[in-house]
């Protein structure tokens, strides 16, 4: 019984967490924060994509709805 709360209790927090991405201030927030990094940029790379803001940001929204979906 606790293992299925912890499990719930774990899918709601992940939910919650990624969630977050659809917000524009915290969007802005973490792009400041990670836009420098190398690694931020690398699958853009290996896929010929523009290193954009706005390809970003697509981006972490599509990540975000693949884990709320799984």
């Amino acid at each position: 019984m606790t293992e299925k709360i912890l499990i719930i209790a774990f899918c709601l927090i992940m939910s919650i967490l990624f969630s977050l991405n659809f917000n524009s201030k915290w969007n802005d927030k973490i792009f400041e924060k990670v836009r420098n990094r190398n690694l931020t940029w690398y699958w853009f790379r290996v896929f010929k994509i523009k290193e954009t803001k706005e390809n970003y940001i697509r981006m972490q929204k599509a990540l975000s709805i693949f884990v709320i979906s799984i």
